[in-house]
C-alpha cells in the first residue's frame, strides 16, 4: 500500500506513484522506469507542495495552456 501521491515530471501522461507507506513524514519517492533508456530505473523525490504533485486520477488545470494538475499551488505553467 502506498501513500497515494503521484507526480508528472514532464508534460505528458508519465506518472510516478509514491512507493512509501501512508503517513510517511518525509518527501515522496517513486521510480520512473524505462524513461532514460530501456531497462533504466530513475528514483524521483518530490514534496507535497510541488506544483506537479496530485492524488487520485489526473485532472488537468482548467487554466488554458497550463500543464499542471487541477488545484495546484502558486502560478501556472505552460
Amino acid at each position: 500500500m502506498s501513500c497515494g501521491a503521484k507526480f508528472r515530471p514532464v508534460p505528458e501522461p508519465t506518472e510516478i506513484e509514491c512507493g512509501l507507506e501512508p503517513g510517511h513524514a518525509d518527501a515522496h519517492s517513486g521510480v520512473l522506469r524505462n524513461y532514460a533508456f530501456p531497462g533504466s530505473a530513475t528514483t524521483v523525490t518530490w514534496y507535497d507542495d510541488d506544483r506537479r504533485n496530485f492524488r487520485g486520477e489526473w485532472m488537468e488545470c482548467p487554466e488554458r495552456g497550463c500543464i499542471l494538475p487541477a488545484g495546484h499551488p502558486r502560478g501556472h505553467a505552460s
